[in-house]
């Protein structure tokens, strides 16, 4: 068993830290759409997220109420 002197030492990985920095930032969208105008896909997808919050927010109401037949 080795005696440790109480500090601490480390190496950093130049190379892996400057491709996770490139990395950064963006978001990566997959798509079987024919579109090729990057602008336009991201404003489906953000339309795409608008609907699905609208139904989160229907679903959440209807949830809450009573409903009588």
């Amino acid at each position: 068993m080795s005696e440790h002197d109480g500090t601490l030492s480390y190496s950093l990985n130049r190379e892996k830290l400057h491709k996770a920095r490139r990395r950064e930032g963006r978001y990566l969208l997959r798509t079987n759409l024919t579109e090729t105008d990057p602008v336009k896909l991201w404003s489906y997808y953000l339309q795409l997220v608008a609907v699905e919050e609208a139904f989160r927010t229907l679903k959440g109401d209807l949830a809450i109420r009573s409903i009588f037949h």
